[in-house]
């Protein structure tokens, strides 16, 4: 495969697979996040992209860096097929392991059935599975020119200690820790039909992928007050939505409930059907590690916006916020003295994605400038 001659970035033919995806992936509506990814594959959003790494690279010559090695998570089944997308668009040949946990799910099947309409294109793709073979990843990995691993902070240590090629480059997307945050006043001040309107945005940054990706938000911060009739109004929302409980996921809710009600900076525990509340009196580094995920959140309380510096840790990536405004924000973000938030979005945003993810710019790592005197 490492024969095959590098496309531009953006060629035609990569931009007319992107959209065959694209046009099979909107309609499957009873896969949400799946539905998201084929908006994102639109012309218009692909052309866009195109226009500003175009601007960014005018009078410059650059080139894909050759193979990149993908190595998909096994809980955000559409993860990998965004990274995998961005370096097609690079114009880089691309192996795609799939966890061994992964079945072929019915995205895999589309991708599979539109890839042999494209034959130069697939020559240059493969996707591929195997078990915890060491051996294996380390030939892909000194055949690779960029490594990229999607998963948790284990599965990154280990791939880690498989050496690279001398010339090649990695992107690590480890386990991070999302919150949100409200503005209690204007909470206060919503009719109906607006707070309808925000809790539908942030059941979809919750539970599209049941709380476990990195970007759904688990603690949630109010700026004031807590506001009890924004849960009331929520635990309608989700009985409306008719939200599949697994017996599993609500049996783990209330065990980690239960040993979260024993430590000291717990105040209050307040489980119920369909999500649980431990309202916190402080936020050390080890709770993220604690939560399981599947409707679980954690409450906690600061007067002023900027107080919120003083929990943020370097694994913190995601603020999702209502009721704030971006000088405030970037306020927010000039006060943080750790590595923590890469991201800053509205309710309703933290799942999106875009060429710039954890502070990297994928565009930029998947592609190398040639200078030419």
């Amino acid at each position: 495969m490492n024969n095959q001659k590098l496309n531009q970035p953006f060629a035609e033919e990569v931009i007319a697979f992107t959209q065959s995806l694209s046009k099979r992936f909107v309609r499957m509506r009873y896969m949400p996040e799946v539905v998201a990814l084929g908006y994102w594959l639109r012309k218009s959003n692909i052309k866009q992209m195109q226009a500003e790494f175009e601007k960014a690279t005018k009078g410059k010559v650059v080139r894909g860096r050759g193979t990149a090695f993908h190595i998909a998570p096994s809980n955000v089944d559409t993860i990998f097929v965004y990274s995998w997308m961005l370096s097609l668009l690079a114009g880089n040949r691309n192996i795609i392991r799939i966890s061994s946990k992964t079945e072929i799910n019915e995205l895999l099947q589309v991708i599979l059935e539109e890839l042999p309409n494209y034959k130069s294109l697939a020559e240059q793709i493969i996707i591929c599975t195997y078990g915890h073979d060491e051996s294996a990843t380390e030939m892909l990995s000194l055949t690779c020119h960029t490594r990229v691993i999607w998963g948790g902070d284990e599965t990154v240590k280990a791939i880690r200690k498989i050496p690279l090629a001398p010339l090649a480059n990695e992107l690590a997307f480890p386990d991070r820790f999302s919150l949100a945050i409200l503005n209690s006043e204007k909470v206060m001040l919503l009719d109906d039909e607006a707070l309808d309107a925000l809790l539908e945005q942030f059941y979809n940054d919750v539970f599209w992928f049941d709380q476990m990706a990195c970007s759904s938000p688990r603690l949630i911060v109010w700026i004031g007050e807590k506001i009890e009739s924004f849960w009331t109004a929520f635990e309608r929302k989700i009985q409306k939505k008719q939200h599949e409980l697994l017996a599993a996921t609500q049996v783990l809710k209330y065990s980690t409930s239960l040993q979260l009600a024993a430590e000291n900076y717990v105040e209050k525990v307040v489980p119920i059907t369909n999500f649980s509340r431990i309202k916190l009196n402080d936020v050390p580094r080890d709770v993220r590690e604690k939560h399981c995920g599947g409707g679980l959140f954690y409450e906690y309380e600061v007067e002023n916006l900027i107080d919120l510096e003083q929990i943020i840790i370097d694994k913190d990536q995601t603020i999702a916020y209502f009721g704030f405004e971006k000088p405030e924000l970037k306020e927010l973000v000039e006060s943080i003295s750790t590595r923590g938030i890469d991201r800053i979005v509205p309710i309703g945003q933290a799942l999106n994605f875009d060429g710039v993810w954890d502070g990297q710019s994928f565009l930029t790592s998947f592609t190398r400038e040639v200078i030419i005197l």
